[in-house]
C-alpha cells in the first residue's frame, strides 16, 4: 500500500537547488550582517517617538531553507515501496526522539539570548536529522546490494 501524500520526484531536486543559496543566504545574514535592500521596510509610521524600517532578509532565509528542507523530505523517490515507506517512518521516529533528547539537553544548558540562538537553529533538526538518516541507510541500502 503506497501513500499518495508525498510530492512528486521532481520537488526533491528542487529542494536540494534551493537549500545551498538560502542556508548560505540564512548563514551571511546572521554571522555577518549581510542583508537585501530591497527587503527593507516600513512596519512602524506613525509612531509617537521613531519610524522603524525592518530588514527581513533573515525570514525569507529561513523559509526558504523551510521549504526546501520539506520539498528534501517528502518528496518520493524514483522507487518508492513498502521498504522505503518503512525507512520514512523510522527514520522520522528517529529524528523525533533525538530532536527531543537535543531539546532537553539545550534546555538544560543555555540560558538568555544563547538559548534563543539554540532554538533558531533546533527548529531545522527534525527535518535535518530526518534526511540525514533516511539518505544514509537508503544508500547503505543501495550499497549492500550492489555488493550482490
Amino acid at each position: 500500500m503506497l501513500t499518495k501524500i508525498l510530492l512528486p520526484h521532481r520537488y526533491q531536486k528542487l529542494g536540494w537547488v534551493l537549500l545551498l543559496p538560502f542556508a548560505l543566504l540564512l548563514f551571511a545574514n546572521n554571522y555577518f550582517d549581510f542583508n537585501l535592500a530591497w527587503l527593507e521596510f516600513d512596519v512602524r509610521k506613525g509612531n509617537l517617538f521613531e519610524e522603524s524600517r525592518e530588514n527581513f532578509t533573515n525570514e525569507l532565509a529561513m523559509i526558504g531553507v523551510f521549504v526546501s528542507l520539506f520539498l528534501i523530505a517528502f518528496s518520493r523517490e524514483r522507487q518508492e515501496d513498502e521498504y522505503i515507506q518503512k525507512l520514512r517512518l523510522d527514520s522520522l521516529l528517529l529524528a523525533c526522539y533525538a530532536h527531543t533528547f537535543i531539546l532537553v539537553v539545550g534546555t538544560v544548558l543555555f540560558y538568555g539570548f544563547g538559548f534563543l540562538e539554540f532554538m533558531g537553529y533546533n527548529m531545522f533538526t527534525i527535518q535535518l536529522l530526518f534526511i540525514a538518516r533516511f539518505r544514509w541507510v537508503l544508500h547503505r541500502q543501495k550499497q549492500s546490494l550492489l555488493a550482490f
